[in-house]
């Protein structure tokens, strides 16, 4: 008698995804401990903040920008939903959506930084050197999830996913969710809290 060995699907998560979680919570942790540091030394310096007589950060560009990386964690989930049913076009739609505001976060953040330079440093005070390691940082991993996005992309027009076999979407979009939520954190903290 012949016996045949049915394939074995693996129960839980993909170990890509735990892997990524796990780079998640490392990054994670390291935005709340600059967060931290950043509200230490503003509850600890004495006088206004910003100090030294600077503005309050202006908020239409940094609003706009958080609609934006609001906006791709719904494209990059549209593009998971795609790649579960085995949908390419939204799969492709979704991920290039994706791309084009998390590309838009930058360039309106390159612009806040021209205009922000002629009036803070970093090496002006300490309210400069944290705003610009902040959100320097968060303009690094935006590039990275970039990076991921255009990886992704590039594999997927080449037909490497389908609904069974699409490990690669889901670590993109936990990444990328993981950007948009850091960045909520920090547009609380640099931009809200010194206007109360």
């Amino acid at each position: 008698m012949t016996t045949v060995e049915l394939p074995v699907r693996p129960i839980g998560r993909p170990t890509g995804w735990w892997g990524m979680l796990f780079v998640v919570i490392t990054e994670a942790t390291l935005f709340a401990i600059l967060l931290a540091t950043y509200f230490y030394t503003r509850f600890r310096s004495p006088g206004p903040w910003p100090p030294d007589g600077e503005p309050d950060p202006r908020l239409l560009k940094p609003v706009i920008m958080t609609l934006l990386l609001m906006a791709s964690s719904v494209t990059v989930y549209v593009a998971e939903l795609g790649s579960r049913a085995g949908n390419r076009r939204r799969l492709h739609a979704g991920l290039a959506a994706t791309f084009a505001l998390g590309l838009s976060f930058l360039i309106l953040q390159g612009f806040e930084y021209h205009e922000k330079l002629a009036e803070l440093r970093p090496s002006t005070n300490a309210y400069g050197s944290l705003f610009y390691t902040i959100t320097g940082l968060h303009g690094s991993h935006v590039i990275v999830g970039l990076l991921i996005l255009a990886w992704t992309q590039f594999f997927a027009w080449r037909g490497a996913y389908a609904s069974e076999n699409h490990v690669a979407v889901q670590v993109s979009a936990l990444y990328w969710h993981f950007v948009h939520v850091v960045w909520l954190f920090v547009f609380a903290a640099l931009y809200l809290s010194p206007r109360l």
